[in-house]
């Protein structure tokens, strides 16, 4: 916490003063102010955004969502895994998105140089539990169950549903 006034305000209006001649107005209020303004606000709107629109899919009981925008934009939008799972150092049980999301990259990478340990992760059948049991309905929904995908579309692009092929099992 002591680190953050030098990172955040002296050395970005000090920098532009020493290694560019700018003014110490000019210095402190635009890449200083302005930029941590603007940080704040994208962070805040990420989380209004991930509270307010989405699914949730793993716990319909708790406010936040997820939301594939807010992961396109920020790379951050499994806020319901998140928080229904907070002992879990991922984002979100996707592989894919895991190895694209840069705050795991950066987790996995201190785990293998020993700066990381004990690094949690919550195990697919407990996921799929409690999806079943306090989710929306919409776990995995990008995909064969999703509502938008119908029949007609399956038919066009010649799909064959898997999980008819499970039901009919």
């Amino acid at each position: 916490m002591k680190m953050m006034p030098l990172l955040c305000f002296v050395l970005p209006t000090v920098v532009p003063v020493y290694f560019w001649g700018e003014t110490w107005t000019n210095a402190f209020f635009i890449p200083t102010i302005l930029r941590y303004t603007c940080g704040i606000n994208v962070v805040w709107s990420v989380n209004s955004f991930a509270h307010t629109f989405g699914y949730r899919p793993y716990d319909k009981s708790l406010n936040p969502r997820e939301n594939i925008g807010v992961w396109m934009i920020c790379v951050e939008g499994f806020h319901n895994y998140h928080h229904t799972f907070p002992w879990d150092y991922r984002a979100t049980e996707l592989p894919l998105y895991n190895m694209l999301t840069p705050t795991i990259v950066f987790i996995e990478l201190m785990a293998k140089i020993g700066q990381a340990y004990d690094l949690k992760f919550v195990s697919p059948e407990i996921i799929k539990q409690r999806a079943h049991r306090t989710g929306d309905g919409t776990h995995h929904l990008w995909g064969w169950d999703d509502p938008e995908f119908t029949e007609k579309l399956k038919e066009k692009y010649g799909a064959v549903s898997h999980s008819e092929d499970r039901k009919q099992a």
